[in-house]
């Protein structure tokens, strides 16, 4: 695979999540996934290094240790052109897919275009405000149906107030930020809830009828309700037979 239209139709109605940070992905066994289509969102990969796929947009990525234990796994990296071929050296370029970006609004005056964030079957990918966006228009590319969402909280946990997961871990488990000392108080440089929101709520909107009757996706981790909300027991007996 060398492209991203190598991907298309590869896992056609295959069970597929999508293993974002938030800290909820604290709360599940992570190993009961290992035979269904797997994407790793950013550090989501620490939770799931068995991953078939890494996805990011990000450019801060590469500040991370995680980025760079990459090139010990064995998962193909989706990684956004534009912004990370620079630092993608270290990867194995047969394991590397790079792909590109529509744009979803004019910065200038905030203008929405509907078709920056329109699912189809090829590049480029719908605009992303999140590196979670991208990775749903690849399970989509890929044929995976349905897809449930991991660890994409969009909000803070409740009772510690970390940001991520892998901050539950012991320090000599998690990942380790490069360019400075990453703790509490600077976790949510990058953080702006309701962009998010807008921009979920944007996504729905745009892609109403092929989400409601071609490509189904499940939420099993954020608060709010763009998506038909399930858990993962749920999830498993209705599709628990659609192994990859």
């Amino acid at each position: 695979m060398k492209k991203v239209k190598d991907l298309k139709n590869k896992f056609k109605n295959k069970l597929c999540f999508i293993c974002g940070a938030g800290p909820s992905l604290n709360s599940i066994d992570l190993n009961q996934l290992k035979n269904y289509v797997v994407l790793a969102v950013n550090s989501g990969i620490v939770g799931v290094p068995w991953a078939d796929f890494y996805v990011s947009d990000d450019i801060g990525t590469k500040n991370w240790t995680y980025f760079y234990d990459l090139k010990k796994l064995k998962c193909i990296n989706l990684l956004y052109e534009a912004k990370l071929k620079e630092y993608a050296k270290h990867l194995d370029k047969n394991k590397v897919i790079y792909f590109s970006h529509k744009t979803w609004f004019s910065p200038p005056n905030t203008y929405f275009l509907p078709e920056g964030l329109q699912l189809t079957k090829g590049e480029p990918i719908i605009g992303s405000r999140t590196s979670y966006g991208s990775s749903i228009h690849l399970a989509y590319i890929m044929g995976c149906n349905p897809v449930v969402l991991l660890g994409n909280d969009c909000c803070l946990d409740p009772k510690t107030g970390y940001r991520y997961f892998w901050q539950f871990y012991p320090q000599n488990k998690q990942p380790k930020r490069l360019d400075y000392n990453f703790n509490r108080s600077n976790q949510n440089i990058g953080f702006d809830r309701k962009s998010y929101i807008n921009y979920w709520k944007h996504f729905v909107k745009v892609n109403k009828e092929i989400l409601k009757n071609e490509f189904k996706v499940y939420d099993c981790s954020s608060p709010y309700d763009f998506f038909e909300k399930s858990d993962i027991k749920t999830i498993l007996k209705k599709y628990g037979d659609r192994v990859k």
